[in-house]
């Protein structure tokens, strides 16, 4: 789809602009002024404004002031990263409006989440917690080249701190409100002559903090622990780093409010109610070995073997009430284990830096989906699949009626149609004849009627991915680089999937007897096989104007790989492919006590991966999925100003328009395009603004930091079918915009901490706020209990605060 032509001008004035503003610029830099982050975006440490990528960096230092505790909390104040995830077990990220919706093991997720080089595989385990962390890198856009699979979107790489020969030490306490506390430890020290080591751990809980309806109790509660250490080995020429890390979450599942006003108050901010409390669970851990070897003349190798593993379980309750015709709950368990060795070849001469390598991953995972009624939730189904109004309560029991009667075996349903037959021949209606049947039906098995209904689903898949690839940076000139780079990837997947009827139901007509039942599972056994292959090019143009302003144009293409229905037999779906255009700046003025970076972009992607729960008219919705194409376009500056030594300025602002292009219809549709309408979860505005002013008083220095981030509106791409009839009033939900697809309202958020640091001994005191405005707002909304006319929504994190002791040695 074409866009207007004010849109395609705007990299070409950019770029003019950005030159005639090149004289402007300081000629030199000063050794005062604003922090440089060195990052390993491009396989080597480079400083982060002389890097041709979008890159927003996080630093230790950062991270503490601003309480950052995972991947999620980034997602706030950092332009084109959404995240917005309110369970830590069931993450998806969002960079610049593509990500993937699929819970299921048959797809990869399109944000790449690497924990110093090694690929962690799955979202059941990517949001681990920021555990004695070095630096965050989030680099958007694809990152196929150096960074290789299921980048597509972009990459987000955490960084451990490295053990050093200087003995030191970190000791921090937390407490706060909502029964709050947290301990950190970190230490190294010189273990030998050639070793150094170091260990952090940390342990973290906290109460509820939403009420309970007619309960003292409070729901939300969270509860982990982790550790980590390294070894690491140092030589004339070589260097190995042995690291480990582990991590247990034992808590309360993701809270849910139902938005039908006849299960519950349809209030996501009054008391919760619910009738099966939610619990996740994961223990993961990881060992990976790291050497590198000085080869001479400015040649290095590296090579990274790793082994990680993790088991979960996230049971939720997904309707969000006590309604006992409402009652859904999933529960999603998995076991899985990877391999990944890279062999890495580099060279940084003064006119020639490249980069050649390889890698192998191997994944193996298993995954049970668990999706548990009440019997006597199928009147709900049934409601929506009429179309009706899901707040429309029909007389008891009669949706299991009309499952029992039209979702047999086709002997139980022949035998149903004879027997209404029979009674019509005895001179009833066929209504009555019809109510006759469902009411002998009912009485043969009520004590099914009243009890559960589980269904299981069980797979199992095995990933194997090879790639080759090769990125250069060649200087043409003093200040014009260019770089070319490639990968060649190669993924096959072997998929096993199974479902076999966990329920029974009685028809006593034409002595049929036990039949099974099956309502959200379709019974079936299969295994599958597919191969996918890409070659992804990237090229950069870079320009350095002056030691202080550097621009670039680049163009590169990201790949993630096809995959399966997770929840069904299906094609193996095509690969996604994205092409990306971006042109930027990254520049320090005023003697480097101001830093402004700029990026604007354009990418097309094909074959977008979605999950959907739909079906043919009047029947049970099951999950497929489909490929789709979209576009998108859009644009982040981040700057940063030291206005005096003691005071410090920093705001970013993102925006993103998207659209899908090309929208597949499943057998059964021939309408319901989204063609022209935005791709679902990614707001098209994000800003926050940071202070930090610096102060001295009683013995010590002071930091006064203060945040205030802002997210604008987004649609929400729901795991359910979409409803005929809302069951809410439009407009009557506090959190949700009035229009027609009840979008997520846009919210802001300010936070604020002030540190102490003695001077005269190794102490710190630290008081912290969170939401300091109590402000409403909703993360998610949506939700698989639409199937049965349950819209969820989940509120955010109310205002919470408290007091940070530390103390270093």
């Amino acid at each position: 789809m074409s866009h207007n032509s004010s849109k395609a001008r705007t990299p070409v004035c950019l770029a003019v602009s950005l030159a005639l503003a090149s004289g402007l610029v300081q000629a030199q830099q000063t050794d005062e002024g604003i922090e440089v982050i060195e990052v390993t975006a491009q396989k080597r440490a480079e400083n982060m404004q002389e890097v041709p990528i979008a890159i927003t960096a996080f630093s230790a230092d950062t991270i503490d002031k601003m309480g950052l505790k995972n991947i999620n909390d980034l997602g706030l104040i950092t332009p084109g990263l959404e995240t917005n995830n309110a369970t830590a077990t069931q993450t998806s990220f969002n960079i610049r409006g593509i990500s993937t919706n699929d819970f299921g093991i048959g797809l990869d997720a399109a944000v790449a989440v690497y924990i110093d080089g090694v690929y962690v595989g799955r979202r059941g385990t990517s949001n681990l917690n920021f555990n004695d962390v070095e630096r965050v890198e989030v680099l958007k856009g694809p990152q196929g080249t150096l960074f290789g699979r299921n980048s597509a979107a972009g990459a987000i790489h955490i960084i451990t701190k490295a053990a050093s020969a200087d003995p030191e030490g970190q000791f921090k306490a937390t407490l706060g409100s909502h029964g709050k506390n947290k301990m950190e430890f970190s230490g190294t020290a010189a273990l030998g002559d050639n070793l150094n080591g170091r260990i952090s751990l940390n342990r973290n809980k906290r109460d509820g903090y939403l009420d309970v309806k007619d309960s003292d109790e409070k729901y939300g509660n969270q509860n982990d622990w982790a550790v980590r250490g390294s070894l690491e080995w140092a030589w004339e020429r070589a260097e190995l780093v042995l690291r480990a890390d582990y991590s247990d979450i034992d808590q309360q599942a993701r809270p849910a409010v139902t938005l039908n006003t006849t299960f519950g108050s349809g209030d996501p901010f009054g008391p919760i109610e619910y009738d099966f409390e939610g619990k996740e669970t994961r223990e993961a851990g990881g060992l990976s070995a790291e050497l590198n070897y000085d080869l001479g003349d400015e040649m290095s190798f590296t090579s990274i073997t790793a082994y990680r593993q993790f088991d979960r379980g996230n049971a939720m309750e997904d309707d969000g009430s006590a309604y006992a015709s409402a009652y859904f709950v999933s529960n999603l368990i998995e076991d899985q284990s990877q391999y990944s060795q890279e062999f890495r070849l580099s060279q940084n001469t003064e006119n020639f830096k490249w980069t050649f390598g390889t890698n192998w991953y191997k994944e193996d995972i298993d995954q049970t989906t668990q999706a548990t009624f009440n019997t006597l939730t199928f009147d709900s189904l049934a409601v929506v699949q009429m179309g009706l109004d899901p707040r429309i309560v029909l007389p008891m029991g009669t949706g299991v009626a009309g499952a029992y009667m039209t979702m047999g075996t086709a002997k139980a349903q022949q035998a149903v149609a004879s027997e209404i037959g029979r009674l019509m021949m005895q001179g009833l209606t066929f209504a009555q004849a019809q109510a006759s049947v469902a009411n002998t039906l009912i009485n043969a098995n009520l004590t099914k009627v009243l009890g559960q209904h589980m269904e299981q689903f069980d797979n199992n898949g095995v990933t194997e991915s090879v790639a080759i690839y090769f990125d250069g940076t060649y200087a043409l000139t003093d200040k014009l680089d260019l770089t070319l780079g490639g990968r060649l990837t190669y993924d096959v997947k072997d998929f096993y999937l199974h479902s076999e009827p966990q329920n029974f139901f009685t028809v006593p007509f034409g002595g049929v007897g036990e039949v099974p039942l099956a309502v959200a599972f379709i019974p079936q056994s299969a295994t599958q096989e597919a191969d996918w292959s890409k070659f992804t090019p990237r090229a950069v143009l870079d320009y350095q104007w002056t030691p202080e302003l550097m621009t670039y144009i680049s163009y590169a293409e990201g790949f993630k790989a096809g995959g399966f229905n997770t929840l069904g037999e299906a094609p193996a779906v095509k690969e996604e492919t994205v092409e990306n255009t971006e042109i930027g700046m990254k520049s320090s003025w005023l003697d480097n006590r101001l830093r402004v970076n700029l990026s604007l972009y354009q990418y097309d992607y094909t074959n977008l991966q979605q999950l959907e729960l739909v079906g043919p008219p009047g029947g049970v919705p099951t999950y497929n999925l489909r490929n789709v194409d979209a576009e998108g376009n859009g644009y982040e500056a981040e700057v940063i100003w030291q206005a005096t030594p003691d005071l410090r300025l920093t705001a970013n602002y993102g925006h993103v328009e998207t659209e899908y292009t090309k929208w597949q219809y499943f057998a059964w549709e021939n309408s319901g395009s989204k063609v022209g309408q935005a791709i679902s979860g990614m707001p098209e505005d994000q800003a926050s603004v940071w202070l930090d002013y610096y102060f001295s008083g009683l013995s010590g220095q002071f930091n006064l930091h203060l945040s205030y981030a802002y997210t604008g509106d987004r649609t929400q791409g729901v795991d359910g079918p979409e409803l005929a009839v809302l069951p809410f009033e439009q407009g009557s939900v506090t959190g949700l915009n009035d229009d027609e697809l009840n979008s997520i309202k846009g919210y802001g958020l300010l936070d604020g901490r002030l540190s102490w640091h003695s001077d005269n001994h190794p102490f710190s005191l630290s008081f912290y706020v969170h939401n300091a405005l109590d402000k409403e707002y909703i993360i998610q909304t949506g939700g698989q209990a639409m199937a049965v006319g349950s819209p969820i929504a989940t509120p955010g994190l109310p205002r919470m605060y408290g007091f940070e002791f530390g103390m270093t040695f």
